[in-house]
């Protein structure tokens, strides 16, 4: 029983065991067969499905449809093949574990395996069985229908990609239209053909539309057709928006149109106004913006100058021009409040903060402000340095713009090192713009408003807040107000109308209280304010010092260094600029000044008297009693009191520039006892009563005499007698032991100094002692003369400064000067003040040296030499060069070298010692060196001379080259060149050649010369030349000058200046060419980008641009100076022509042109028409004999040329050829043409166009000395009567007939000419051919002079009436005596001033203007004729007694050579006289009939001056009735009257004894 239980068991065990392990086994077995025959199966499927990818790829390709079987089948594949690949893999993961028990314990594992690898080659054979298509697609839809549905989808696409173009084009006109510019004809075209072609597009999808609602297969053949045609034309439409599309990619859409005086008003911005100042600080600041290398840029100016109204147009400019994804910008203020910050960044950004805390804010805004790299941050009115992490700016990354009232705080505290911009006040016209701008219509119709506004306007000194704060306040306001405002300006209060003065003074009163550091910088700026215009640093040391300004200093060298540093921080703050003058020398802006002043006055006392605009008056009794301090500058300063009692007194300063001799008594200063600092100039002073409190005193240039009470005044730390008038310096100032400055200088008549005075001084540590005559004494064992002995200074062991001269050699003692010496200003010898090329004082130390053949230096002098900043040789005397007792290690500090009359020495530099030679020299000047031969002998090292900016050479007659080329290469700095006078000099730069191999080629910059002068050297063949081919080309020359070299001066591949401003070229006789072109001709000679002034005279040029390509000109379309503002060409005797090639130069910015003795030009300026014509003939127009012009121009050549001057041209035949005319120069102003004796039309082109173009434009006119010109206007139309003429009339804008019937114009108007001068003249018939003057003609005239040498003058010059005009026209243009030149009516000259007439000797000119018209009527038609001169005239009387009753304004007369004159007004004529009245000065020369002046009725009460010469017939000048009404006389000249015998011919013999007095010191 229980083995069969047992049994039983074992039964359902090995059922449930046994079977399944057999399962697992028979899969085992087969497990590699299956897993083989998967991957066949797979290799087999992909082999398949590639050909049927093939066959779908060819049938694509076709243009058909693939079966959705077969795109399934491919889909299904795909999938069976990546699960096969993943059961692979698991299977060869398995595989790689090799132990036997893990076999075994996966057997499980493999067996599932094994089963599904089968299951999936079962689905695999399927599918391959299903893959036997025997086609994979069916053709496609017809051609047709295909064209049609592609057709319709491309123009939808079309039209919608159409349409954002469209916008983007559309947002940048809107922009620019905003901006007042305007848009380019073709951008407006564009907009509208889009706009057509869109709606065309819109009707044809919607007829598609409409089709495809017909949804019939029968509606679908019916209109087969239809579509057929729709397609098409969709087609066409697709092919003209893409045309558009393309063509609408504009680089711009606007241009800006000229703008009015020189700006431009934007929209957006109402205070802004695009000025030149602002628009080159806006270019600054947009260039920095676009440059990748610079993450920060600082803007700073004074307060108020405009520093944010120019961010929000750099911010409006980024927007629009797109060079930032955001633009940001936030104003910082003097108290930044960060979260406030933060929020406006956040806000443009569209950021959300989720903290509160500010450290989290920020955070957050870096992490977005990060994220993008084109974000512009403008930070405005930041005053103190912060971190901008703490508000949550990166530092790198995003672009920031900082502005600020200090500079130290964007440089230092910000880190703006890279970029940072000054901004300016306005200068003068931009001030008015902007004023005018603001003020809107007030000035309509007002000039008395106007008068006051241009004054109020000046007040505002370029200060942009109170431009517009004023102006805007009173805008329409009335004319009371206006003066009211005047005054308020003027008279700078604070309780002044808020309106106008308190923004302004808020502004800067909010700098000044913001101030850093000490309390002394406040107080120095105050002290400021009490000086002139412009303040001194050594005012401001003496006073400062005087004051105890600073603070734990003890001696005045520490002083200069806290002084450097307040001053700096004040110029930092823009409280204090700069001096264009000196750099030892400020200012303050005007408006700065006045709030400073009331600052000054209200809170700490301090007043200031002034002339221009302040306090005129003497302060009263309670101010005087708390005044600390007081400035007098003018004003009421003649009603000083007696006495003033000021016992708080301890700044006072009186300046007499305008009031000089003033004279103040001692008792004055009585009740001013903590008086400090006393500061008298140009007073009268005897003595002065004793300040026991007084630390400085200066008064300079006042008249003092004896001024030994100074040695009272032992307190004394600074005594300044500097320009006084004293001749002896008294003994008693040795006692003042506590002095530590003392200043002589320019004490021209201090001829004394005491004795053992100046050794005294034991503390002095600055001594000024320039130009005094004192004759020291020589130093010996006992010194008895009556002066001291030089020898006293060395006993000044704390002497610090020197300035002193010392023209005798002999009087100086060995080894006078020590190392303490700090700065220096030391002159020894005879050395003129002519010969100082600098201003001195802008260098801490100077030498100056003229030294006699027996001079040897010594160790203190050699100590200052190798110091020196500025060292002045004159070694005219001398044997052996100072330079040669030193070595080149000797002048490391030297800046400024100047050296001159020296005989013997041959080279400046000799190689002695490797050491660089001057390598932060500045200034290099060379004269009069006669045996210079080179200035450095052998190789320098290249360093040398690198930091040179300024490089002049005079006289060096035996000097051949300056530097060689490899120095030249390192002169990157040079500014200035300026090289005359050297007779030898072939080169200015010498080529080096070394073993036979040339120097590189390389190109020599010279990147900042702005000034490169040559004059006066004949030997000169080129800028940069070999030594061989000059030297050859020197040993060569003959009497006339070789030209065989023919090279350029400035060759094109060998030195580029593109910084060049200046060039000026006189007497170089081998220079042919100025300029050479290379291989490819430029628009814009590489040197000639910045140049402003070319001026050649005197050279052997003949031609100014040169191509070096075989000899053979090139065409160039366009020859561009795009700078030149003046072009003069004088005394070049080869000039042909500027370039022999064809082309057009143009000379935008040329205003002043010279020409002057050219002898060979023939034309001046002839017109490129046709420019392909033109180059096409270029071989025939050199084969032939056509004359070639000057200057090939076209309509826009001379754009801008305001004067015009030809000279001297004998040969000048044509001014203007072809198609030239007055529209080439269309803003021509002055033109003045001499000496061109071929000449017979100055313009010769259509009336009509002249008139409305030059005849506007021009205000002063002369001509003289062309004897061959007929007419000044030659009229090419109106001849022969073909066409008639019509005249602008400029003053009414409208067009007037003014013809006959033959065609002839009967009158042309000048409107605004106001001088014409025609002298020498023979054969001139016209002033515009065909064309009368009138009373129209010249209604700005002011100043007419006539002169000619011809049989024709007397009829030529004055007519009283016109010829009749029925004339006919040949009897009209037969002579001239038919045909006047002016038409003198009353009016026709209604404001002319002045009137010469000039006749030569052999001319008859009419006596008593017998055929001129009347004189009454002259004098009477000229009503505002102030001076009259004649020449050359047989007129016997000038004022007929017809004009007794007649107004004359005349005020000067001037005769001369007037040999029929008996009597300026008739003897007999008893009546009173007023022609004379307004007399004012008169001259009568060479007037040999002359019997008196004028009678006794003649009165001359307002005659200043009184001229007779060579007037033989004169017995007495005046009778004594006449004589006595000269009470204005100045000055009364009488020469070379042969017969005169007095001067006063006394009328009645009872005057014998009458006294005549002169009261003007006649």
């Amino acid at each position: 029983m229980a083995e069969n239980i047992i049994i039983s068991i074992a039964a359902k065990i090995a059922e449930y065991t046994v079977a399944p392990v057999g399962q697992w086994l028979c899969y085992s077995c087969h497990y590699n067969s299956n897993i083989e025959n998967l991957k066949k199966q797979k290799e087999k499927l992909q082999d398949a499905r590639e050909r049927v990818q093939d066959s779908v790829d060819a049938a694509l390709r076709n243009g058909e449809k693939i079966y959705a079987d077969v795109s399934k089948w491919l889909t299904d594949v795909d999938g069976i093949t990546e699960l096969a690949t993943t059961k692979l893999r698991e299977i060869e993961e398995e595989a790689g574990t090799g132990s036997f028990n893990a076999s075994c314990l996966n057997l499980k594992h493999r067996h599932q395996l094994s089963r599904e690898a089968k299951k999936i080659v079962e689905d695999i054979v399927e599918l391959h069985n299903n893959g036997n298509f025997k086609e994979v697609s069916k053709p496609a839809l017809p051609l047709e229908e295909m064209d049609y549905n592609s057709n319709m989808e491309n123009l939808k696409n079309q039209k919608e990609k159409l349409q954002y173009a469209r916008e983007r084009v559309q947002d940048s006109v809107d922009a620019a239209l905003r901006n007042g510019e305007k848009i380019y004809p073709d951008v407006s075209k564009w907009l509208t053909d889009v706009d057509g072609i869109t709606e065309l597009a819109t009707t044809k999808l919607r007829e598609i539309e409409e089709e495809a609602g017909t949804g019939s297969s029968n509606a679908a053949c019916l209109n087969s057709e239809h579509r057929h045609q729709l397609s098409r034309e969709a087609k066409k439409i697709v092919e003209n928006i893409a045309e558009l599309h393309e063509n609408g990619k504009f680089e711009k859409v606007s241009y800006r149109t000229p703008p009015s005086e020189g700006m431009v008003i934007t929209t957006t911005n109402m205070d802004y106004m695009a000025m030149e100042s602002r628009m080159t600080a806006v270019k600054g600041i947009m260039e920095a913006l676009g440059n990748a290398d610079i993450e920060k840029i600082g803007v700073w100016g004074m307060p108020g100058v405009g520093k944010s109204t120019l961010m929000k147009e750099i911010a409006r400019k980024a927007r629009e021009e797109k060079l930032f994804n955001e633009v940001v910008m936030t104003v910082v203020t003097n108290s930044p409040d960060v979260r406030r910050i933060q929020g406006e960044i956040a806000d443009t950004l569209g950021l959300k903060f989720d903290q509160e805390t500010e450290p989290g804010r920020a955070s957050h805004l870096q992490r977005r402000l990060s994220k993008d790299k084109k974000i512009l941050v403008i930070l405005d009115d930041i005053w103190k340095a912060f971190d901008l992490h703490e508000i949550g700016i990166p530092s790198e990354g995003c672009k920031i713009v900082m502005t600020s009232r200090d500079r130290d705080v964007l440089i230092s505290g910000m880190g703006t090192r890279k970029a940072i911009h000054e901004l300016k006040i306005l200068q003068k016209e931009e001030s008015w713009n902007l004023f005018e701008k603001m003020v809107g219509d007030s000035f309509k119709d007002r000039p008395e408003v106007r008068a006051i506004a241009t004054k109020i306007a000046e007040k505002c000194a370029g200060l942009p807040i109170a431009l517009v704060t004023v102006s805007k306040a009173l805008r329409n306001r009335s004319l009371g107000i206006w003066k009211d405002a005047l005054v308020q300006l003027t008279r700078l209060a604070p309780e002044h109308d808020k309106k106008i003065w308190l923004p302004v003074y808020s502004c800067i009163q909010l700098s000044y209280e913001h101030l850093d550091g000490e309390e002394a910088v406040k107080s120095l700026f105050l002290l400021c304010t009490g000086q002139g215009y412009y303040i001194s640093y050594r005012d401001l040391l003496r006073y400062g010092f005087g004051l105890g300004l600073f603070l734990n200093i003890y001696t005045l060298e520490e002083a200069r260094n806290r002084l450097e540093s307040l001053v700096s921080n004040l110029l930092d703050s823009c409280l204090l600029l700069q001096s264009p003058r000196s750099s030892e020398e400020f200012y303050m802006h005007d408006l700065v000044r006045d709030v400073a002043t009331i600052i000054a006055s209200k809170n700490h006392n301090m007043f200031v008297m002034r002339d221009d605009g302040g306090q005129k008056a003497w302060p009263d009794v309670d101010a005087l009693n708390r005044c600390e301090a007081l400035s007098i500058h003018g004003g009421e300063i003649h009603k000083h009191p007696n006495k003033m009692e000021c016992p708080k007194l301890r700044f006072f300063h009186v300046n007499c520039d305008d009031s000089p001799n003033l004279k103040i008594r001692d008792i004055f200063f009585r009740g001013m006892d903590k008086l400090e600092v006393l500061s008298l100039r140009r007073m009268r002073l005897s003595s002065l009563f004793p300040l026991t409190n007084l630390q400085t005193l200066c008064l300079d240039g006042c008249k003092l005499g004896d001024v030994h009470w100074i040695g009272e005044l032992e307190t004394l730390v600074i005594l300044s007698l500097a320009g006084s008038y004293i001749s002896n310096l008294p003994r008693e100032i040795g006692s003042l032991t506590h002095l530590r400055l003392l200043d002589l200088s320019h004490c021209y008549k201090l001829e004394v100094i005491p004795p053992n005075v100046l050794s005294s001084l034991v503390n002095l540590e600055e001594l000024y002692m320039r130009e005094i005559k004192v004759q020291w004494e020589v130093e010996g064992p006992s010194n008895e003369g009556k002066n001291a002995s030089l020898a006293e200074l060395k006993k000044l062991s704390h002497l610090t400064t020197l300035e002193i001269d010392i023209p005798d050699v002999n009087n100086l003692p060995k080894d006078l000067f020590s190392e303490k010496l700090e700065r220096y200003q030391i002159c020894i010898g005879d050395i003129p003040c002519e010969d100082r090329l600098f201003k001195e004082e802008a260098f801490s130390r100077t030498l100056r040296l003229k030294l006699n053949t027996s001079f040897q230096l010594d160790f203190g002098i050699k100590m200052l030499l190798k110091r020196t900043e500025y060292l002045y040789l004159n070694e005219s005397n001398s044997t052996k060069s100072v330079l040669y007792e030193l070595n080149r290690e000797d002048f490391q500090k030297l800046k400024h070298l100047h050296i001159r009359n020296n005989g013997d020495i041959k080279h400046i530099l000799e190689l002695r010692t490797p050491a660089v030679a001057f390598p932060i020299l500045e200034t290099f000047v060379l004269e009069d060196m006669i045996s210079l031969e080179e200035i450095c002998q052998g190789n320098l090292p290249l360093e040398s001379f690198k930091n040179l900016k300024v490089l002049k050479v005079e006289n060096c007659e035996k000097l051949r080259f300056i530097f060689s080329s490899s120095i030249a290469r390192g002169l990157s700095l040079l500014e200035e060149l300026i090289i005359t006078s050297c007779d030898n000099l072939g080169a200015i730069f010498v080529k080096e050649e070394e073993d036979g191999i040339e120097d590189q080629g390389d190109m020599m910059l010279f990147g900042r010369l702005q000034t490169l002068v040559l004059a006066d050297l004949p030997k000169l063949v080129g800028f940069l030349s070999s030594k061989d081919s000059f030297m050859a080309d020197c040993r060569e020359t003959n009497s006339e000058g070789s030209h065989d070299l023919q090279l350029p001066l400035l060759h094109h591949d060998q030195v580029s200046f593109p910084s060049l401003q200046t060039l000026r070229m006189k007497g170089l006789t081998k220079i042919k060419h100025v300029w050479s072109y290379g291989q490819e001709p430029k628009t814009v000679i590489r040197c000639l980008e910045q140049l402003q002034v070319l001026e050649i005279e005197d050279c052997g040029v003949e031609e100014i641009v040169a191509f070096e390509r075989g000899g053979e000109a090139v065409a160039i379309r366009t020859l561009m100076f795009p700078q030149v503002t003046k072009l003069e060409f004088s005394n070049l005797p080869r000039l042909k022509w500027f370039y022999k090639g064809v082309h057009v130069s143009k000379w935008s910015m040329l205003k002043e042109m010279n020409i002057e003795r050219c002898e060979k030009v023939e034309i001046f300026a002839s017109e490129v028409v046709s420019f392909e014509k033109t180059v096409k003939d270029q071989r025939q127009f050199e084969m032939s004999n056509i004359k070639q012009p000057l200057f090939s121009v076209d309509e826009l050549s001379f754009a801008s040329l305001k004067e015009l001057y030809i000279s001297s041209m004998d040969k000048l035949e044509i001014m203007w050829q072809d198609q030239v005319d007055a529209t080439s120069f269309p803003n021509i102003q002055e033109l003045r043409i001499f000496s061109c004796h071929k000449l017979l039309h100055v313009f010769q082109s259509n009336l009509h166009t002249t008139t409305t173009t030059l005849i506007q434009s021009l205000t002063r006119l002369t001509i003289s000395c062309c004897s061959s010109l007929e007419t000044i206007f030659g009229n090419m139309e109106g001849q022969n009567g073909k066409e008639p003429q019509v005249l602008m009339a400029p003053s009414s804008g409208t067009e007037e007939s003014v013809v006959r019937e033959d065609g002839t114009a009967r009158h042309i108007e000048f409107p605004i000419l106001t001088q014409l001068s025609l002298v020498g003249l023979p054969k001139l018939k016209w002033i515009l051919e065909g064309v009368h003057t009138n009373l129209e003609s010249w209604p700005s005239l002011k100043r007419l002079e006539l002169g000619e040498d011809g049989e024709q003058v007397k009829k030529m010059i004055w007519a009283s009436k016109f010829a009749s005009s029925s004339s006919s026209q040949e009897n009209q243009l037969q002579t001239c005596i038919q045909q006047p030149m002016f038409v003198v009516e009353e009016g026709t000259f209604p404001n002319l001033e002045d009137l010469s007439l000039y006749f030569l000797p052999e001319t008859i000119p009419p006596s008593r203007f017998s055929d001129f018209p009347d004189p009454s009527s002259l004098l009477t038609r000229l009503p505002n004729l102030l001076e009259l001169n004649i020449y050359n005239s047989v007129w016997e009387e000038i004022f007929p007694y017809e004009l007794v009753d007649r107004e004359i304004r005349l005020r000067r007369l001037s005769l001369y050579r007037l040999c029929m004159l008996t009597h300026l007004w008739k003897e007999d004529s008893t009546q009173p006289c007023p022609l004379f009245h307004n007399l004012e000065y008169l001259v009568v020369s060479q007037c040999g009939k002359l019997k008196n002046l004028v009678p006794s009725s003649v009165s001359l009460h307002n005659l200043t001056k009184l001229e007779i010469s060579s007037c033989h017939g004169l017995i007495n000048l005046l009778t004594s009735s006449t004589a006595k009404t000269l009470v204005q006389l100045q000055r009364m000249t009488m020469t070379n009257c042969k017969r005169i015998t007095e001067i006063v011919a006394m009328e009645d013999i009872g005057e014998a004894n009458v006294a005549i007095t002169f009261n003007n010191n006649c």
